[in-house]
């Protein structure tokens, strides 16, 4: 676990959890987690449910986060920052990919530098069964249990676009995991978006009742401009760096724009999230898609910026 090196950590605790003690004969879940149970935004108790919060599991979601990967990789003109890439050309340097979906980061490198091995983990098996790289291998896994891995084991951890599923309460822990399985003086790197500023009302209410959705199931997505803290809180972690890429959402931001705008619909437009933000609105299907027609109109005339960061760090080596 971190030690105290960030105030962000207790912020986190603070604002989302309180103390509790453990019910007799009670499951025991990861240290951080069987401490707090989760507030409501009133302040009740209330117990956080453990479905499966992304649309991730059909073709067209599955088309989209390939699409969302290449997205990416185009931006920042490479697959990581870290630098990582003398190892994987020489051979014998270990990935492990956390919450890989279906694997498309996995897949691009492991034919990239067929010398070295690839591994994914995700709590569902949408990742493909066959056709794979022989240097790539996949496990069904949940990181909220810990990786099922041993200390020291990789020579770069990576994770992509997980702030919509992992809990306030559970980064400290998920990050620690990250840096145990990660071989002194290798790498960790994280991948996440920033929500868009600037933003019209059409825009801005669409991201204000998706937060306050996630913040019911106590996934705070403000947290992830933070990453480099709460990284940086951990023992092993001297220093974190960042990688960064802003750009327009809509036809004002060119093809880019107009890229990324298809992305964030399929998402936001997907059975998961209609159901969720019109249950929590109190509106139709048809009133909630009326929304888009607008959000496009308003797209002409506004300049919404949103942001890709990726935090990598080095693990300390032993002393």
């Amino acid at each position: 676990m971190g030690n105290t090196k960030s105030s962000l950590k207790s912020k986190v605790l603070s604002c989302f959890y309180k103390k509790r003690t453990p019910k007799p004969n009670e499951s025991q879940q990861p240290e951080i987690l069987e401490q707090y149970e989760l507030l409501n935004l009133e302040g009740n108790l209330r117990n956080p449910k453990t479905t499966y919060h992304l649309s991730n599991h059909c073709y067209d979601d599955i088309d989209r986060q390939y699409f969302n990967h290449f997205f990416r990789r185009h931006m920042f003109q490479s697959s990581f920052s870290a630098p990582i890439e003398k190892k994987l050309i020489e051979g014998g340097c270990k990935v492990l990919d956390v919450g890989c979906g279906p694997g498309a980061w996995l897949i691009d490198l492991a034919n990239k530098y067929e010398d070295s091995n690839f591994f994914g983990i995700d709590i569902k098996s949408v990742y493909p069964s066959e056709a794979i790289p022989e240097n790539l291998e996949f496990v069904e896994a949940d990181i909220f249990n810990g990786l099922p891995f041993p200390d020291d084991e990789f020579d770069f951890v990576h994770q992509e676009v997980m702030g919509l599923i992992i809990k306030a309460i559970q980064w400290d822990f998920v990050i620690s995991e990250l840096v145990r399985v990660t071989k002194p003086g290798s790498f960790i790197e994280l991948v996440e978006y920033i929500s868009p500023e600037k933003n019209g009302p059409v825009m801005s209410e669409l991201y204000r009742t998706h937060a306050k959705i996630c913040l019911e199931r106590g996934v705070d997505t403000s947290l992830t401009s933070n990453l480099d803290e709460l990284m940086s809180s951990q023992r092993n972690i001297s220093q974190v760096n960042k990688d960064k890429r802003t750009f327009i959402i809509g036809p004002n931001g060119g093809k880019i724009g107009s890229t990324i705008l298809d992305i964030l619909t399929t998402f936001i437009t997907s059975d998961i999230a209609i159901e969720e933000i019109t249950e929590y609105q109190g509106v139709t299907k048809e009133e909630y898609m009326k929304k888009f027609t607008k959000l496009k109109k308003e797209l002409r005339n506004t300049r919404p910026m949103l942001t890709i960061c990726r935090f990598w760090a080095r693990k300390d080596l032993n002393i």
